[in-house]
């Protein structure tokens, strides 16, 4: 690699990061299809059934009504 020159050093750098910025891609565009039909697919289906809302407001009910157990505890100080 050092008999050759700065410029076919960087070419083959632009090459080698070509390709792996390819199979990245490539990797991330063949589960696309599987993250977008998991986040929306099954609740956009089911939005007209009515014990599947009502599980879903029953679970904003009582998060709303949790009180919780972490405070903020703030230290007086004296003598400053």
């Amino acid at each position: 690699m050092h008999s050759k020159s700065t410029h076919e050093r960087r070419q083959h750098a632009l090459k080698v990061a070509g390709v792996v910025t390819a199979v990245l891609f490539v990797g991330w565009l063949a589960t696309l299809g599987a993250r977008l039909s998991m986040g929306t697919g099954s609740s956009v289906a089911n939005s007209n059934d009515t014990s599947d809302n009502s599980s879903q407001l029953a679970g904003v009910v009582e998060s709303a009504s949790y009180t919780s157990v972490n405070s903020l505890q703030v230290a007086s100080t004296t003598g400053l």
